[in-house]
């Protein structure tokens, strides 16, 4: 159940992270979209990512459970829970993790002139002089945004909350014979078991957590670089891959007339994209 939440809140917290002008967008082709008549493309990519997870209906007995379920989760999920979780995971990882690893300078001069302060070697001093041309108040921006930025995503979560209360209490009826049903509420019912179900939440975001997650990092990056040698096994006996520049003429010319770029064209995006590839690896 924490597992669950943990990942809403965190989906939910790097969706509040997309920049504005990218937020101010889509809405300004959603809108372009119904004023044409034509089907809401974020609906239409909802509703086909939903196509992909089917959920089946409750039999007789699950939707039999299903009142005594709700009330359980109604305990373990009461009004303004997932709120508060929110709240708590950002004062204790979300908000330090984003103070730690954020330069609002580098962010202000790549928006401002299109290019990537990394790109071309700005120090932090040259950066920051350039965003306060761009943005004399960007700092002061940045600390407001960063302010407000709890309040969104405590509002987020409350918005997902009763959504996530029906989900989990269907999965309870789903998977909890009558019972089990009757012990958990039992439990839940009293004292401990009120003060266990709302400490899981917020526990969630202990700094124990995050410190877990750090000592098990060489073993992680171990088992990567053991994942990449499986992939690689998985597809040894597979035709090696091919560049564009290792394709036959009648090749390069199909390719061509379907992108609607000329062969010289493509070649030269090619060798671009290359050199940024090994530029980015030195």
């Amino acid at each position: 159940m924490i597992r669950h939440v943990f990942t809403a809140a965190a989906g939910l917290a790097a969706l509040a992270l997309v920049p504005q002008s990218l937020a101010a967008q889509s809405a300004h082709d959603d809108v372009a979209t119904q004023d044409a008549g034509e089907v809401d493309p974020m609906q239409e990519a909802m509703d086909q990512i939903g196509a992909m997870f089917p959920v089946e209906p409750l039999t007789a007995e699950q939707q039999a459970r299903l009142p005594q379920a709700t009330r359980i989760i109604t305990r373990m999920i009461p009004d303004g829970t997932m709120g508060e979780m929110m709240g708590t995971m950002f004062d204790k990882l979300l908000g330090p993790l984003m103070t730690a690893t954020d330069a609002p300078a580098f962010p202000v001069v790549e928006k401002g002139i299109g290019i990537s302060p990394a790109d071309i070697g700005l120090s932090q001093a040259q950066a920051e002089e350039i965003a306060a041309l761009l943005d004399p108040a960007y700092t002061e921006r940045h600390a407001r945004e960063m302010a407000v930025m709890p309040t969104i995503l405590r509002d987020m979560m409350t918005l997902m909350e009763p959504g996530m209360r029906k989900a989990m209490s269907e999965l309870y009826a789903v998977h909890f014979s009558q019972k089990e049903l009757d012990d958990i509420e039992t439990f839940f019912q009293t004292e401990s078991g009120t003060a266990y179900a709302r400490k899981s939440f917020t526990m969630s975001s202990d700094p124990r957590i995050v410190g877990a997650t750090l000592e098990s990092m060489p073993q992680l990056m171990g088992a990567f670089a053991e994942m990449e040698k499986k992939i690689a096994a998985a597809s040894a006996d597979l035709p090696p891959k091919r560049s564009f520049a290792d394709l036959p003429k009648a090749d390069k010319a199909k390719i061509a007339k379907l992108t609607g770029y000329s062969v010289k064209e493509i070649e030269q995006m090619a060798a671009e994209n290359k050199s940024e590839a090994e530029s980015a690896i030195d």
